[in-house]
């Protein structure tokens, strides 16, 4: 199984050799653990970008699903929007998350100016494992076609999980036709 921990300055990852490894640099890691702790108790969102493999750009998306009427934005079943209905508006953001469009096209628009491609799109669970919830998975197969539709490599998925706040846990997975597979990482 494919992770990355970190606690205190130790860094440990472990490998699953089916998918070509990226690079992330450890700034970037950190930005991210930054951003999972700054909006804890709710999800964070964000996409990472870059080329060749290695990952060069760190893009913090908001999320919008605390903001009235998001569930009907996304393309979660009608069980989960019916579940998010139920709830405030902070109560839903501990618990799902919605990129808004306005800052994803920010970052696509940023990306071809650089000349990077899309390679992760990442958020945080402040509360369970990192691994990808039913509807993590239902998310990511219903994008496979929507990411050459909107001229967007597919991308890998971390989940940032700070169930333990003092060791924030990064996972990375791919995702296709439901079928979720741990994949590597390394720390540059």
């Amino acid at each position: 199984m494919a992770f990355l921990s970190i606690l205190k300055d130790e860094i440990f990852v472990a490998v699953d050799g089916d998918v070509p490894a990226l690079k992330i640099p450890q700034q970037i890691l950190d930005e991210m653990v930054a951003h999972a702790r700054e909006l804890a108790p709710y999800e964070c969102c964000g996409l990472l970008a870059g080329k060749g493999g290695t990952v060069t750009h760190h893009y913090r998306i908001k999320n919008i699903v605390a903001q009235e009427g998001a569930e009907e934005l996304s393309s979660f079943d009608e069980a989960k929007a019916s579940h998010l209905k139920r709830l405030s508006p902070r109560e839903r953001a501990e618990i799902a998350f919605i990129m808004d469009m306005y800052d994803f096209s920010l970052a696509k628009k940023d990306m071809r100016g650089q000349g990077t491609e899309l390679q992760i799109v990442y958020h945080s669970h402040p509360h369970s494992p990192a691994r990808p919830s039913i509807t993590d998975i239902k998310i990511a197969t219903e994008y496979e076609d929507i990411w050459g539709k909107i001229n967007l490599a597919e991308p890998l998925y971390i989940i940032l999980s700070l169930q333990d706040a003092s060791k924030p846990d990064i996972r990375a997975y791919s995702i296709k036709e439901q079928q979720v597979r741990p994949t590597d990482f390394t720390a540059i």
